[in-house]
């Protein structure tokens, strides 16, 4: 077509049909343009309405906007019908495409395409499958299943779903100790049943529904979101209706349908005997209400909640108009730029829409983090990031491109107001406070113990007999803590020490009797082996005695140091320190240990709060990083900041493997600070100056490497 030739409507699809839809939220009417072939559904406006019910094909768009004006007294602009057709065009509405060109649908063909990347990225997050037909199956069981949905059977199974709460709270720890049922292999399967048999009678309830209504099911099947199957119904057909009071009945009936199973088997529980019918029951009695209130319900995801959320407050397409009012008012928050609302509604609509927008927002982010996690752990390390960084990248990161794209767009425009300068010049200062490199504090997880300590722990395992010191007391070496006794010692040592003076009372007797004279050889090798045999005992006896390995101060004592108690071996006892010099221990990580010079300067901040902070300098750093964690009070499991994964030795000994490479630090503290026991706490070093972006790179980029096993 020429530059001077006159614009012309184009010939529309005669399979297409045009119904009344709901009124808009606004309460204006609409209409749903019904393309079959397609299995789309087009909700247009008024004037969208006018044009179609005058459209004749080769009109000129002057001849169509004069009839407009002549039937409905409504003026129209030639640009309006012009972004009419192009609507049309772009939907594949007409006979020939705008530019009347077969080129045309290829270029559609091609835009639909996409690249192997795009098609992994879309289809292993997403996958439907669709299983059967159902349209005969549900108008030969229609007329069945109608009276479930009458006013009689929901009182009556209210009533059923309270007598069945009633009769389970009477039995309520019975009811109870049935989760701990669950806990085996036995128990999964009975709920992946229950599972199966609530999420099929909930499509099933979407699916009866909307054929009561007069709505089409096309197909119900089955979709993996990361590879999870979950069921689906088709219910698009829903659109048509014209009363939102039938669409909120078919978008929550399948929430119906679970409440109602989870009533009847709530009731049936408290009469079912022990066995399979009755876990069943459980099963089902719990899923359903937990399923049907905490993702069924979640209007941020696009479930059944969703729909029934846009239904009642009378907005189709909630998500694309609610984020639209919500990156429009964070513009306005932002900038001040004054652009007009994208859609015209009451202040109170436009707050619920956009805090909606924002909510589901900050869903999506912490959603799809979660499943970029788990499509990582489904993988092997290398694919595994790399499916975690496109995750991140085309859901997270992508879009809050496009946004800020479209404000450095508007470069100009934006910069106009007094607070759009303000958030500029925020953001700026916020960017080089990331990007400068400031900051020179390196942070080391420490203990701040004396120099010399000595841990005393007890060698055999016994009953405490008597404790001779207290917390404070000043000792010496070898100097007694705490004696501990066997009983079963003290028997061998009495038997021992009778047969000793057995011995001696025959040796004494051989020269009065022949017979013994003979034999006294023998006895004085036999009371060898007894006196032997007693100092072996009254060795075994002294470590009995728990005893002092050098002089100084008693700081720790064991609180199982009680007379009568049992004391396992190997239990430390006490503490016990000598001198006055002072010694922070503690781990660099990997990312910090080159920041740190030699005597580096810094200070100790202890866990505890009111505890005074203490001068510190480094003495040396570790060549190698530690391949079990030395110091257990800093690690993660036991309440420190170091992560650790705790794993079996070769010798069956608990060996604490940091996560991160970490590297043994000591350090030297005044002296002046004297804790009386070793506490834990942060050691804060002055090392190379780094940013925060910096940081956050290496980070990034130690993770990477590791995970991917480069």
């Amino acid at each position: 077509m020429s530059a001077q030739e006159t614009p012309v409507v184009p010939e529309l699809r005669q399979d297409l049909r045009l119904e009344r839809g709901a009124p808009a939220a606004d309460g204006t009417s609409s209409w749903v343009v019904v393309d079959s072939i397609q299995h789309r559904y087009l909700k247009i406006g008024e004037t969208a309405y006018q044009l179609l019910s005058i459209w004749k094909p080769g009109a000129s768009y002057s001849e169509l906007q004069k009839a407009v004006y002549e039937s409905f007294g409504h003026a129209i602009t030639p640009e309006d019908i012009s972004e009419f057709v192009r609507f049309l065009s772009a939907n594949n509405l007409t006979v020939d495409p705008a530019s009347g060109s077969w080129r045309h649908y290829a270029d559609v063909l091609d835009r639909g395409r996409h690249g192997w990347l795009m098609w992994l990225v879309h289809n292993y997050l997403f996958i439907r499958v669709p299983l059967f037909r159902p349209e005969s199956f549900l108008q030969r069981w229609l007329p069945a299943v109608s009276p479930l949905g009458s006013r009689a059977f929901l009182l009556f199974i209210l009533g059923l779903g309270l007598t069945g709460l009633y009769l389970v709270s009477r039995q309520w720890d019975s009811f109870t100790a049935t989760f701990q049922h669950f806990f085996s292999l036995e128990g999964a399967l009975t709920y992946g049943v229950a599972l199966i048999i609530i999420k099929s009678a909930h499509e099933l309830g979407h699916a009866f529904t909307a054929a009561r209504f007069g709505c089409r099911v096309p197909s119900m099947g089955v979709c993996f979101i990361v590879l999870f199957p979950v069921l689906y119904t088709d219910v698009s057909d829903a659109w048509r209706l014209r009363s939102r009071h039938q669409r909120l009945r078919i978008g929550g009936a399948g929430i119906a349908v679970e409440l109602a199973l989870a009533c009847v088997a709530t009731f049936l529980w408290a009469f079912l005997p022990e066995g399979v019918l009755k876990s069943l029951a459980f099963s089902i009695a719990t899923v359903g209400w937990l399923m049907s209130l905490i993702i069924n319900l979640n209007p941020l995801m696009r479930f059944d909640g969703y729909y029934l959320f846009g239904d009642a407050l009378g907005i189709d397409n909630l998500q694309a108009r609610a984020f639209a009012f919500g990156r429009w008012r964070l513009r306005e928050i932002l900038f001040d730029v004054r652009d007009p609302a994208p859609e015209q509604f009451s202040r109170a609509m436009e707050r619920t829409l956009t805090i909606y927008a924002w909510l589901t927002w900050i869903y999506r982010v912490i959603l799809f983090t979660g499943i970029a996690l788990i499509v990582y752990h489904m993988a092997f390390k290398l694919l595994g990031v790399a499916l975690f960084l496109i995750e991140i990248i085309y859901f997270v990161i992508r879009p809050i491109y496009f946004e800020v794209r479209d404000w450095w767009a508007r470069g100009e425009r934006l910069m106009t107001t007094t607070r759009s300068r303000f958030t500029v010049s925020l953001a700026a200062v916020m960017f080089l406070w990331f990007v400068t490199p400031w900051s020179t504090r390196v942070t080391v997880p420490a203990m701040l113990e004396a120099a010399q300590i000595a841990h005393v722990y007890s060698q055999r395992a016994g009953f405490v007999k008597d404790v001779k010191v207290q917390i404070g007391g000043h000792l010496r070496a070898g100097d007694t803590i705490a004696v501990l006794q066997s009983s079963e010692l003290d028997r061998q040592i009495v038997e021992v020490e009778g047969k000793q003076a057995l011995t001696r009372l025959r040796l004494a007797r051989r020269l009065a009797d022949d017979e013994e004279r003979i034999e006294s050889l023998v006895l004085e090798q036999e009371l060898r082996a007894l006196n032997s045999q007693l100092e072996g005992l009254e060795r075994e006896k002294s470590e009995y005695v728990i005893k002092a390995p050098q002089d100084g101060l008693l700081v720790e004592l064991s609180s199982e140091l009680h007379p009568g108690r049992a004391v396992p071996s190997g239990l430390k006892v006490a503490l016990v320190r000598s001198g006055s010099d002072l010694v922070a221990r503690g781990y660099v990580s990997g990312s910090d240990v080159r920041r740190l010079g030699s005597n580096a300067m810094g200070f100790f901040v202890p866990e505890a709060v009111g505890q005074q902070i203490v001068p510190l300098r480094l003495d040396r750093i570790g060549q190698n990083g530690s391949h079990d964690l030395d110091i257990i009070e800093l690690a993660s499991i036991y309440g420190g900041s170091v992560a650790v994964h705790a794993v079996s030795g070769p010798d069956g000994h608990k060996e604490l493997v940091p996560v991160e490479a970490q590297y043994l630090a000591t350090m030297t503290a005044d002296r002046r600070a004297f804790p009386i026991v070793a506490i834990r706490g942060v050691a804060h070093l002055s090392g190379e100056r780094r940013s925060f972006a910096g940081r956050a790179f290496q980070a990034v980029a130690s993770v990477l490497i590791r995970e991917s096993g480069i």
